[in-house]
């Protein structure tokens, strides 16, 4: 029997939380297995916070969705979200992000993201291994170097919030600055970790809001297994008072981009599985998840 995520104990009629998995990159079923084995191993109590992080949260996992066209990405979240609930994606690509966008109104974004993509278009072997699935066509322009400006085309790009960035060229961030596109390196983060929580408080207070993760945000000594692994990345601590900070309701997530490696080093399974329970943390703190009804 195949592994599920974290605690897949509840039916889907039960459950608030909905996981699915998106085959989307090369090898990206192996990395989803192995993020899936490792969440059975990960405690859920957090002895800091003195809580269970899943209070109150119920999660089903569906498993892989067979991904033929991109657009059965948006057609699932729409489906989840239809019964009031909580989509939660692990992938494969950060293309698949903005598939799920698309089936949201009035969201802010916010991308922990070591990368910009912001790109017009962009091709290189790396880019199209992450974007490798059967039957989809590469396309330079709608990719995982080019999502986000993708995106900015049907949402403001000042609901757009990019944290942990430290590698993009000269011609995205003029595109940021042009645009008021809200941004924080890493260093900016370690430095003045106060001043942007509270900016990040201020972004979400009484908005819903999307968050998506791509694992290579975190320094590579604790997430190697990335595709991009830049250096001077953020720790689970800048992330866990980040998201801790997020005051909106989170309506949607994903976690992508991790790369199946063939060693037995787990370091940054478990550092995603840690990372998706302090946002269900706060997701079940800033959501009132206990009564509501589902079908």
């Amino acid at each position: 029997m195949d592994s599920k995520f974290i605690c897949n104990l509840y039916t889907p009629g039960e459950a608030n939380v909905i996981v699915f998995g998106v085959p989307l990159g090369k090898d990206s079923k192996k990395a989803l297995r192995s993020l899936r084995e490792a969440s059975d191993f990960v405690e859920i109590f957090d002895p800091d916070k003195r809580k269970n992080l899943l209070d109150d949260i119920r999660i089903h996992d569906i498993g892989n969705i067979k991904l033929k066209k991109l657009k059965e990405i948006t057609k699932m979240v729409e489906e989840i979200i239809s019964l009031r609930k909580i989509p939660l994606i692990l992938g494969g690509g950060h293309l698949l992000t903005l598939f799920s966008l698309k089936a949201f109104d009035n969201i802010k974004l916010i991308v922990f993201d070591a990368h910009a993509d912001l790109k017009e278009e962009y091709e290189d072997k790396r880019i199209r291994e992450l974007n490798l699935a059967n039957g989809i066509k590469f396309h330079r322009k709608i990719n995982d170097a080019t999502w986000l400006r993708r995106a900015c085309e049907f949402i403001n790009p000042e609901n757009i919030l990019l944290l942990g960035l430290r590698s993009c060229d000269e011609d995205e961030f003029e595109f940021i600055k042009n645009n008021k596109i809200l941004y924080f390196t890493s260093n900016q983060i370690k430095d003045n970790i106060e001043k942007v929580k509270e900016i990040l408080s201020r972004f979400t207070r009484d908005s819903k809001v999307y968050l998506s993760i791509d694992v290579d945000v975190f320094d590579p000594s604790i997430a190697p297994a990335v595709h991009h692994p830049e250096p001077n990345g953020i720790y689970l601590r800048e992330f866990s008072e980040l998201i801790d900070s997020i005051k909106g309701e989170v309506g949607g997530m994903d976690f992508v981009c991790l790369k199946h490696e063939k060693n037995r080093d787990q370091r940054t399974q478990f550092l995603i599985v840690r990372a998706c329970l302090e946002v269900l943390g706060t997701v079940s703190l800033n959501r009132n998840l206990k009564n509501i009804k589902f079908n």
